[in-house]
């Protein structure tokens, strides 16, 4: 969906189109945060609270969650 996004960003680079992705992308972040993250914590604890503090977000190495 990202790079869906990024591609209509592209093809037709107006206003509209860039704060479409940045919608989107301000979405995808807080559905991580709020909903995937905690849900993660709650079913699998300090598994992976290890796991999350040695990998990325969303692209590995980067945004790690300390």
């Amino acid at each position: 969906m990202l790079l869906f996004g990024i591609g209509i960003v592209l093809v037709t680079p107006n206003v509209v189109a860039v704060a479409g992705l940045i919608l989107l992308v301000a979405t995808i972040e807080l559905q991580v945060r709020r909903v995937e993250e905690p849900y993660l914590l709650r079913t699998h604890g300090d598994t992976y609270r290890a796991y999350a503090a040695s990998v990325g977000r969303f692209v590995p190495g980067v945004g790690l969650i300390r």
